[in-house]
């Protein structure tokens, strides 16, 4: 997939010269006569890897793009355009975290080289994160696991073998047969958390079944207890959900982390109901997670997804205080596949959150079916 650039510039012919140049070396642009319509961009096309943008602009200035892009896409790389070779600029533009500066006249060779140095620094830095959540993750789910396979396996076999060699000796006892039964749930449950597992370390793409997954990460929180004993869970999965191509621990991740936020939210809830829902419609596969705690307010609505912000934070010390990582982890993760995010939410009465992945994304053989 071509890498794709936008490009902020008032100089219409400056920006149709540049624009022309990207197209041809093979990338995909996005053009704005002002930062306002840059900024409008952004928040529409998902998948914009790089900014280049004049330093001089009405209306707002680069300076001031820079400083939004930097608050609402801290990932995202902008590189400035200046017409003159201004260094108490250039310093000011750096030190608010421009990834270059390019100076006027340009050379085409040297800004197409420095933006495949900013996609390439942007690719490592989510991989990094990636793999920063990937870690943690894992480390929890190997302790869990492996507390599991120790303290039941052994035991567990033991039951299953003698319950078997029992009810052929007593065919008539019902009991062993529950016995039997049980022992064999118990060995399912073991099975699919080590199954859950491996697919975790795996970085291929694959064909990945929404509804499938998200009912493997609702067994996960089974070992939860509250989670298990006191909330309703209502699943509502579409039938004939197209598959998606996608990697498996992002997906998981992100809906580990959304369903992990919404029990947090219900920790003080009389009330404590999920609803996870999936389905489609002509332009997208959805799925929406719900609950009934303690909402969030609206003026911290356009924050969620912004590294290191939390409504946790504002919670008594008995409940965990969060990083503020999760939401926004799960936005990079899940970003490259060109998906949204909507969240709707009322104080006191829960909140919703919709992942809204492109049809594009659907299996080929989601799509030819």
């Amino acid at each position: 997939m071509p890498n794709k650039v936008l490009l902020i510039d008032d100089d219409i012919n400056i920006a149709k010269m540049l624009a022309s140049v990207f197209r041809f070396e093979g990338y995909k642009i996005a053009t704005a006569e002002n930062g306002r319509k840059g900024l409008k961009i952004l928040e529409q096309q998902k998948d914009i890897e790089v900014v280049i943008c004049d330093i001089k602009m009405p209306e707002m200035d680069g300076e001031k793009v820079l400083e939004q892009i930097r608050y609402q896409y801290p990932l995202l790389p902008v590189i400035m355009l200046t017409g003159f070779l201004d260094l108490e600029t250039a310093v000011n533009v750096m030190r608010n975290g421009a990834f270059d500066y390019i100076t006027k006249p340009v050379n085409n060779d040297i800004l197409l080289e420095v933006v495949q140095k900013a996609i390439k620094q942007r690719t490592r830095m989510i991989e990094e994160l990636r793999k920063k959540g990937r870690e943690e993750k894992m480390a929890a789910l190997g302790r869990l696991t492996a507390g599991f396979t120790h303290n039941l396996n052994n035991p567990l076999s033991c039951i299953i073998a003698y319950s078997e060699f029992l009810m052929g000796k007593y065919p008539n006892e019902p009991r062993l047969d529950k016995i039997y039964s049980a022992g064999n749930r118990m060995y399912c449950i073991i099975n699919r958390m080590l199954e859950k597992t491996r697919k975790q370390h795996q970085q291929n793409k694959e064909v990945i079944n929404l509804n499938r997954l998200l009912k493997e990460e609702v067994e996960f929180f089974d070992s939860d207890l509250e989670f298990k004993h006191e909330v309703e869970k209502e699943m509502d999965f579409a039938e004939n959900l197209p598959e998606i191509e996608g990697i498996y621990s992002d997906l998981s991740q992100c809906f580990s982390n959304l369903i992990k936020n919404a029990l947090d939210a219900m920790r003080n809830s009389h009330l404590k109901r999920l609803i996870i829902k999936t389905g489609q419609d002509t332009q997208h596969i959805f799925v929406e997670i719900s609950d009934s705690g303690a909402g969030i307010k609206e003026e911290d609505l356009p924050k969620l997804f912004e590294p290191f912000f939390s409504t946790k934070s504002e919670k008594s010390e008995r409940q965990l205080k969060g990083t503020g990582l999760g939401l926004y982890s799960s936005y990079q993760l899940l970003n490259s596949y060109g998906i949204t995010f909507e969240v709707k939410s009322q104080v006191g009465q829960g909140s919703t959150f919709r992942v809204l992945f492109p049809l594009t994304l659907a299996a080929q053989s989601a799509m030819s079916a």
